[in-house]
């Protein structure tokens, strides 16, 4: 459903939505290189799609004008068959939640850290944190939700930051979600639980996934593969491979690798 508030368009929150790139090219202006040329793809609603290629190839570029962080040069991206440019930002921040690598987290308490100013109860937040594999060790510690965290209070591991990150995500309820590689600092019993988070995330939602590492989205409904800010190939995992080019080079490289687990 959409309607018109104050001088923008409004989708509700709570549908399903695809995402469309139509010949979006971007040029950051502190070099004047083309981050990305003529990029064209759809998402379909509610589907798992994985954007993979080298450092530098346009992926994190792409998924960042999707949140406006920055306006395109050209071309256009919808949500819901509606371009960003005309939703109100609010809107659009409503919409989507973002789960990175590098993660902000408040020299607050935990309870804090998981709301991030969202006014929703304890009971919601406590939720969140179990479905994100996390309220387990935030209620061992003394103070449980009220722990603060920071250079006054308790360190949080790698893996324990991505869960709490998540748990954000999960209490925010967006229809769209974009994350970049959610386990790559965890160790393996870590790995585990973020598994078990993001299986909770994701249901219903239209989702992006930055991978470093291939084997974690062979089962992705769509991989777009990037290089040097276009989109060379789209497809199944299954469909990639047997195409022989830049995704079936790389799923190679990954398969020789320790474990499939080498970064890209």
């Amino acid at each position: 459903m959409e309607e018109m508030k104050g001088g923008g368009k409004v989708l509700e929150k709570d549908g399903c939505y695809g995402i469309d790139f139509e010949n979006v090219s971007f040029r950051y202006k502190e070099d004047g290189n083309d981050a990305l040329r003529s990029v064209s793809f759809r998402l379909a609603p509610g589907t798992i799609n994985a954007f993979v290629g080298p450092s530098g190839a346009g992926k994190t570029t792409a998924v960042q004008l999707l949140g406006r962080y920055w306006d395109l040069n050209s071309g256009t991206i919808k949500i819901g068959g509606t371009a960003i440019s005309e939703l109100k930002t609010e809107n659009l921040m409503d919409l989507s939640a973002f789960v990175f690598q590098d993660i902000f987290l408040l020299e607050d308490t935990l309870l804090e850290n998981i709301r991030m100013g969202s006014g929703a109860s304890e009971e919601k937040v406590r939720e969140a944190a179990k479905a994100a594999q996390i309220d387990e060790f935030i209620m061992s510690l003394p103070k449980a939700y009220q722990t603060r965290i920071g250079a006054e209070g308790v360190r949080l591991s790698g893996g324990q930051q991505q869960r709490i990150s998540i748990a954000r995500a999960i209490l925010k309820d967006a229809p769209i979600v974009i994350f970049d590689e959610a386990t790559s600092y965890a160790d393996i019993e870590n790995e585990h639980k973020i598994q078990i988070a993001l299986q909770n995330l994701l249901k219903g939602k239209t989702t992006i996934m930055i991978a470093h590492r291939l084997y974690t989205i062979r089962n992705a409904d769509k991989i777009i593969v990037f290089q040097d800010g276009s989109v060379t190939e789209q497809g199944t995992h299954e469909e990639l491979v047997k195409k022989d080019g830049v995704y079936s080079r790389m799923w190679d490289a990954c398969t020789k690798s320790a474990f499939g687990k080498e970064e890209i």
